[in-house]
């Protein structure tokens, strides 16, 4: 995500209707105040300079600190717009439940944001690296990382664990297959059919609280293999009641 002369990009797309000529635009199926706050963002960051810097730059004609007081409404605004297009991408990332890049337009810095979640708790929103001055810095082309310890944008931008996290789904679903079956055998063999409705209603109480934990790090994983492991386990049931 980022802006391009006034324009918010999704994806390298321009956000917004299509024009009436058939130039590009695509909304992304984003809630209608989404798209309106980002193409909002996007018009004011495209009145901010690109790259601004600390407002103790030295004027190069005399070699003293330049008279700044007329930049510091800028530059005020400057960092606005980077902190509100953070957080744009943080709800962008809600809305699409998915991972999000986002580029600032005015000083080029990236973060990249793993998928956000509303429940239980977003994850914070990393903020951009600062110089001595207080200002954001300029584009950084790797991410900062001090006293051999990950920065804020190399842990939000960790990759995702599929062996491990497979694995563990597997896990999950196996032990949940197993007891399902265990559990729900006897009720099959003397209830029949209605023993599978009423196994089905035990597992339909538990799919709320699993779902909302579906974007959980480490605990989406067994989410994933407890609906594996429980849907698995209707099949057979059913087959066995009829």
């Amino acid at each position: 995500m980022t802006a391009v002369r006034g324009r918010a990009l999704v994806a390298g797309v321009p956000l917004g209707e299509p024009d009436a000529d058939g130039g590009p635009g695509r909304t992304w199926g984003l809630p209608p105040d989404l798209v309106d706050a980002l193409q909002e963002w996007a018009r004011i960051a495209a009145a901010v300079p690109a790259g601004r810097r600390s407002a103790a730059e030295l004027d190069p004609s005399t070699g003293r600190a330049a008279d700044t007081t007329a930049d510091t409404t800028a530059d005020t605004t400057a960092d606005t717009v980077s902190r509100r297009g953070r957080q744009l991408a943080a709800r962008l990332s809600v809305e699409l439940a998915a991972p999000v890049d986002y580029r600032d337009p005015v000083t080029g810095h990236r973060v990249a944001l793993r998928a956000v979640t509303r429940t239980p708790y977003p994850p914070p929103v990393p903020p951009l690296p600062r110089n001595g001055n207080g200002h954001a810095a300029g584009p950084a082309p790797h991410p900062v990382v001090e006293g051999g310890e990950p920065s804020a944008v190399t842990a939000a931008a960790e990759p995702t664990p599929w062996g491990v996290g497979l694995t563990l789904a597997v896990l999950v679903a196996g032990v949940v297959l197993l007891a399902n079956l265990a559990l729900a055998a006897p009720l099959i063999t003397g209830l029949g059919p209605l023993g599978l409705l009423v196994d089905a209603a035990v597992v339909a109480g538990l799919v709320p609280a699993l779902w909302l934990n579906r974007h959980v790090p480490t605990w989406r994983w067994a989410v994933y293999g407890t609906f594996a492991g429980t849907g698995t386990a209707l099949v057979f049931l059913a087959v066995a009641a009829f």
